[in-house]
């Protein structure tokens, strides 16, 4: 009788913890799960990639810093052939320059690790040359000696990424033949640095990493000039013909993928 007196009080004492024990879990399942949606997990780590989205759906006073337009150049937006709105940058004969300056609430700084990423078509003549299609321009201007550190332009029928140092003197890591009325798509990786050691630059073009001139896919320069440099869109230069250029997509970011989407 004693030992059945036993058995049952033991029994009952384990199923007592296995019960408490049961609700300690379930417990720690639901703040667990509180956690996950509440979004304020202490080791939860959800830095934003994509630094700035310059989408026309997000409207001019959320994208450009300034729009520069001289003559009767301007700058709108247009659907492309998916209903996608993009910018439409429009250069009229005898018109010297139309383009956006970017990026809104956005600076890189020294040290900065970025993609800039944009798809553009050009509607242009193949021979013209303009000044830039693409640049990396130094702010203020009174105080840069480079000017444009980076840019990207048209020349004798080509498409030049061309660098600029300190003493404004270009060079040509990349070119190739220049496509007009056709999709392309960008994307420039840059180490920002006033240190031509220190900084650095990559280059895709329509999703492939291109090689530069020195036999690398990776060309160390000086990538920042005066106090900073923003990226302009559209079209400088040119002024003898009529040049349209479209842009879509563009993106600063953390990574390749979120540049290049």
């Amino acid at each position: 009788m004693r030992k059945t007196r036993i058995t049952v009080i033991t029994m009952a004492m384990s199923a007592v913890f296995f019960l408490t024990n049961c609700k300690k879990q379930t417990d720690s399942t639901n703040q667990n799960q509180d956690l996950n949606n509440s979004g304020t997990q202490i080791n939860a780590v959800n830095p934003l990639a994509v630094l700035f989205n310059g989408d026309a759906t997000n409207g001019s006073s959320s994208v450009w810093k300034e729009i520069n337009v001289e003559q009767e150049g301007s700058v709108t937006t247009v659907n492309d052939e998916t209903g996608t709105l993009c910018w439409n940058f429009l250069k009229p004969i005898g018109s010297h320059r139309a383009e956006g300056h970017g990026a809104k609430n956005y600076q890189a700084a020294e040290g900065s690790d970025i993609y800039i990423g944009w798809t553009s078509k050009i509607y242009m003549p193949v021979s013209l040359k303009t000044e830039a299609i693409f640049q990396w321009k130094a702010y203020p201007t009174s105080k840069a000696s480079a000017n444009h550190p980076l840019m990207l332009r048209t020349l004798n029928g080509k498409l030049e990424l061309q660098h600029f140092d300190e003493s404004h003197t270009a060079t040509v890591p990349w070119s190739i033949a220049l496509a007009t009325g056709t999709w392309q798509q960008f994307v420039i990786r840059m180490k920002v640095s006033k240190d031509p050691s220190i900084g650095f630059i990559e280059f895709w073009y329509n999703g492939v990493q291109q090689t530069f001139t020195n036999g690398n896919k990776r060309l160390k320069c000086r990538t920042l000039d005066s106090d900073f440099c923003d990226p302009k869109w559209g079209v400088y230069g040119g002024d003898t013909a009529k040049v349209t250029h479209v842009v879509k997509k563009i993106r600063i970011a953390s990574t390749y993928a979120d540049a290049a989407q």
